[in-house]
């Protein structure tokens, strides 16, 4: 069932149940008190019953009364109706009867109807009080029974009109009915249709917005709202366009991977297949006995031996490379004095590297929380790129510089080797990035040095830039907190 069916119902069924039980509520309490079940006419009856009378009209029914006592025949005497007129001037309506006859009636009463609902004599007058239908209309009444001097039964009423809740009823109870009625029917198709402008069409757009999305339409824009919204509805809407915001960065995310992953792999697959042609080349030489001679034979398993560490080297940059983009590398940061650590390394590689010429330039003591064995490899990673693209015309120059700027360390490591053009500094950082012209030179490397210098550097909380100058050498600034 709707929601926009669920509110009507809802409505009707309220106004029914309120209905029904103020009705039973009222029947209840009537039965109680009276002991008879209530019904409109009863209702009247029993409440002008209990009424007291009015001054006009107790006047009026105690001097009809002493009459009919003392001289009962006086009633029917010519000079009567002028006293009884008299006494209709304080808007009361009177009746006198004898036997089955009316002798005299107010004007604005109906003989018939008086002579069909009359009361029943009473000689004892014990119920005096009642109502009375005349010709539709209701009176309250009066009566005095007694013997005129034939003894002949007669009877005087004295009536008082109202415009009582059931003469009303009478004559607009269907009017009444049928107004309140479509007040109510009105009432409820003005609810129901704010509810349908303010909650259902928009829930309804919602729902075609998202079968959109369903369908693969991620482009498609969420309905502007009416003013009237309803504040969850609104909030809905919301809610439910920023989940289709982070869904596009999602799967715009995604694609993103799935084009580098696409790349990793051609990039690998071209990577390993140089220096693995190489050694198959080389392999195949000496078996089909093409080096004849020893000094042949040695070059080529030198060959083979150099191309093999290559591509040993590789598959370990690349597994690093893997794992820290997957982050399951873990990372031990201590507090560490950076001059010290970089004492260290610089002192560890040129034990391996005699001929690298490498100045260390630190100003003050200053310290940061780093992981020892990952900067380790990543200020390396810079080294050698440094050493691999020196320039072949002059001595290489390695300078590794701290800098103090309030509450970070830069720890810069420039050189004057080839440089890098402006338009590849954008890429320096990208895995597998070494320029065109160089992806077969013999300068060798991954492709993936400074990338992995990047990702070691980002789980530093720390930043990694580039500037360079073509032929004039390159600067790699590496930007970490003060511990």
């Amino acid at each position: 069932m709707t929601i926009k069916n669920r509110f009507l119902i809802s409505y009707i069924g309220g106004i029914f149940i309120a209905s029904v039980s103020i009705l039973l509520i009222l029947c209840i309490a009537f039965y109680v008190t009276t002991g008879s079940v209530p019904t409109p006419k009863t209702l009247y009856q029993s409440f002008t019953k209990q009424r007291s009378l009015s001054p006009e009209e107790e006047l009026a029914y105690v001097e009809l009364r002493n009459i009919a006592k003392r001289t009962p025949d006086q009633l029917l005497e010519e000079a009567m109706p002028n006293k009884l007129q008299q006494l209709e001037q304080q808007s009361l309506g009177l009746v006198i009867r004898k036997g089955r006859d009316i002798l005299y009636y107010s004007e604005e009463l109906v003989e018939k109807s008086l002579t069909v609902h009359f009361p029943n004599f009473d000689s004892n007058n014990i119920e005096t009080k009642g109502t009375i239908d005349n010709a539709g209309r209701m009176f309250r009444y009066i009566k005095f029974d007694f013997y005129y001097s034939d003894q002949t039964k007669g009877s005087i009423l004295v009536l008082k009109k109202e415009n009582n809740l059931l003469e009303f009823l009478t004559r607009w109870g269907l009017l009444v009915i049928v107004l309140i009625l479509f007040v109510s029917i009105t009432g409820m198709l003005f609810l129901n249709y704010q509810i349908r402008k303010s909650i259902i069409q928009p829930i309804e757009k919602l729902g075609r917005t998202m079968t959109g999305i369903r369908d693969g339409d991620m482009m498609m824009q969420t309905a502007i709202l009416p003013e009237n919204t309803a504040k969850e509805v609104q909030q809905l809407m919301v809610n439910f366009e920023r989940m289709r915001e982070a869904l596009l960065v999602s799967i715009e995310e995604q694609q993103n991977l799935e084009n580098n992953r696409k790349e990793l792999v051609a990039s690998i697959s071209h990577d390993l297949k140089t220096p693995i042609t190489s050694i198959i080349g080389y392999v195949e030489g000496l078996q089909e006995g093409v080096a004849e001679i020893p000094e042949k034979q040695e070059k080529y398993l030198k060959t083979i031996h150099s191309k093999s560490l290559a591509l040993n080297h590789l598959i370990e940059e690349l597994f690093l490379y893997s794992k820290l983009d997957a982050e399951a590398v873990p990372f031990h940061f201590e507090r560490t004095s950076l001059p010290n650590f970089l004492a260290h390394v610089v002192e560890e590689f040129q034990l391996s590297n005699r001929q690298v010429r490498i100045d260390l330039q630190v100003s003050e003591e200053v310290h940061v929380q780093i992981d020892r064995m990952h900067m380790n490899r990543a200020i390396t990673n810079l080294i050698e790129n440094s050493i691999k693209f020196q320039k072949t015309r002059e001595p290489l120059i390695i300078v590794v510089e701290v800098i103090t700027v309030s509450r970070l360390v830069q720890l810069i490591v420039k050189d004057n080797g080839q440089g890098i053009s402006e338009e590849k500094l954008p890429y320096v950082f990208d895995h597998f990035y070494r320029g065109e012209e160089a992806r077969t030179s013999t300068t060798g490397g991954s492709g993936l040095g400074l990338a992995i210098v990047k990702q070691i550097v980002e789980k530093h909380n720390g930043q990694v830039k580039v500037q360079s100058t073509l032929d004039e050498g390159t600067s790699v600034i590496i930007v970490l907190e003060k511990a």
